[in-house]
C-alpha cells in the first residue's frame, strides 16, 4: 500500500509540474517540449486544437505501440500520467495567465527545468510521461542506456518539422529545452534506479 501511495504521488507530482512547465513558459513561446507537444502546437499553429487535447491523443495513441512491452503498472501509471497532465495543461491555460518574461531563453529554462523534473520523477517509478517517453522508458529497461538520451533522438525529427512549419528558431530553442530536460531526467533517474528496482526484483521472486 506504501509503494501504491508513492506511484500515485509521483504521477500527481510530476504531471502537474510537466503541465506547469508547458503551459506557462514552453507553449506560450510555441516551444515543443517533446513530439507529441510539437505535434499539439503544430495543430495549435494550423486549427487552434488545444494543446492539453492533442497531448493527450498522440501520447494515449503512440503508448499503444509499446504496451505488451511494458509492465501492467507502468501502462495503467503511463495511462494516469498522460491524462494528469493534459488536464493540467488545460487547467494552466484556462485559469492562469502565462507566467513568461520578457526574455524567451529564460522561459525556455524555466520550463525545461519543470518538464525535465516532472518526467524525472516519473522515470523513477518506472511510469513514462507517454507517447515518445513510453518508448525511451522501453528502450531503457530492456536495452539498457539513459531514457532521456533515447527520448532526445527520437524527438530530433518532430521539433525539425515544427521548426519548418513555424521558424526555424523553434528547433534551436527546442533542442536546448531537450538537452536541459533530459540532462535533469537522467539524473533524477539514475540517483534513485537502485532502490526502487532492487524491492520489485526481490517481491517477484517470492512470488
Amino acid at each position: 500500500m506504501g509503494r501504491k501511495f508513492k506511484i500515485a504521488q509521483a504521477i500527481f507530482l510530476g504531471s502537474v509540474l510537466q503541465g506547469l512547465g508547458m503551459a506557462m513558459f514552453l507553449f506560450p513561446n510555441h516551444i515543443p517540449s517533446g513530439g507529441a507537444a510539437g505535434i499539439a502546437v503544430l495543430l495549435n499553429f494550423w486549427f487552434q486544437v488545444p494543446h492539453g487535447l492533442t497531448v493527450w491523443a498522440v501520447n494515449f495513441s503512440l503508448l499503444l505501440t509499446a504496451v505488451k512491452w511494458l509492465e501492467p503498472v507502468t501502462v495503467v501509471g503511463t495511462m494516469a500520467s498522460i491524462t494528469m497532465t493534459s488536464v493540467s495543461v488545460q487547467i494552466f491555460e484556462s485559469l492562469f495567465p502565462a507566467m513568461t518574461t520578457s526574455n524567451i531563453w529564460l522561459d525556455l529554462f524555466y520550463g525545461a527545468v519543470l518538464l525535465g523534473t516532472g518526467v524525472g520523477i516519473l522515470y523513477k517509478y518506472n511510469i513514462s510521461n507517454g507517447g515518445f517517453g513510453a518508448l525511451a522508458l522501453m528502450i531503457s529497461i530492456y536495452r539498457g542506456g539513459k531514457p532521456g538520451t533515447a527520448l532526445f533522438l527520437m524527438n530530433a525529427f518532430i521539433f525539425l518539422l515544427t521548426a519548418s512549419v513555424i521558424a526555424w528558431g523553434i528547433v534551436i530553442q527546442a533542442l536546448v529545452c531537450q538537452w536541459i530536460s533530459t540532462k535533469i531526467i537522467d539524473a533524477i533517474y539514475q540517483i534513485r534506479l537502485r532502490p526502487l528496482f532492487m524491492p520489485i526484483a526481490g517481491y517477484r521472486n517470492k512470488k
